[in-house]
């Protein structure tokens, strides 16, 4: 009888554990540390291309939550990146394609840096992202076309770049675009017919 007793006190302790283990991996905090491991490695692969002689991006590491580190801004339900602003701060080097597997983005801020290189077309893949703020930099290249998958833009600005080649056509489908600011770049000078299109520009 005590053997059985035994046995059954520790089938029933497996149960608990089992039960307990499936409450743990369906809580928010389990599919958090999940969801935002893809956010972590984007982030360490972009710091990985910076020049950033001020070390403002030491905090990102290993050892400190990302939704922690400098310039960078959380979403309190998911723990997803929504925002990266690291504007002025001397930061430069190249913007990694790593930014488009950032897919909860509505804000980036790099204005007034040292960053060159083309904007990748990976920020096409940022379907929530509505400000997009690059300008005072030495971005070269073209404007990436598939920036028009970005229909919830309404904020637009790579003025003082180094970009050339024809405004993408493509824009014209940002129907809620309220700011376009394009100057002091080597683009094509001519008003393109799309601008038309865009009532909400102000």
């Amino acid at each position: 009888m005590p053997n059985t007793s035994i046995s059954i006190s520790i089938s029933c302790l497996a149960i608990l554990i089992w039960c307990f283990s499936l409450l743990l991996i369906n809580s928010p905090g389990f599919s958090v540390g999940q969801t935002n491991e893809t956010d972590r490695l984007a982030l360490l692969t972009i710091k990985s291309q910076l020049h950033d002689p001020s070390g403002v991006t030491s905090s990102w590491n290993n050892t400190i939550n990302l939704c922690l580190w400098t310039g960078v801004t959380c979403g309190h339900r998911h723990q997803r990146v929504t925002e990266l602003n690291l504007s002025s701060q001397r930061i430069g080097g190249i913007l990694s394609p790593y930014v488009g597997n950032l897919s909860f983005l509505r804000y980036i801020n790099l204005a007034d840096n040292g960053f060159h290189g083309e904007i990748p077309q990976e920020i096409g893949n940022l379907l929530r992202l509505e400000k997009l703020a690059l300008p005072n930099n030495s971005f070269s290249g073209t404007i990436p076309t598939n920036l028009s998958r970005c229909s919830n833009l309404i904020y637009f600005h790579v003025g003082n770049n180094k970009l050339e080649g024809q405004i993408p056509k493509e824009i014209g489908s940002l129907l809620k675009l309220q700011t376009l600011a394009l100057y002091y770049n080597y683009l094509t000078r001519q008003l393109p017919d799309f601008i038309g299109n865009l009532s909400a520009l102000e």
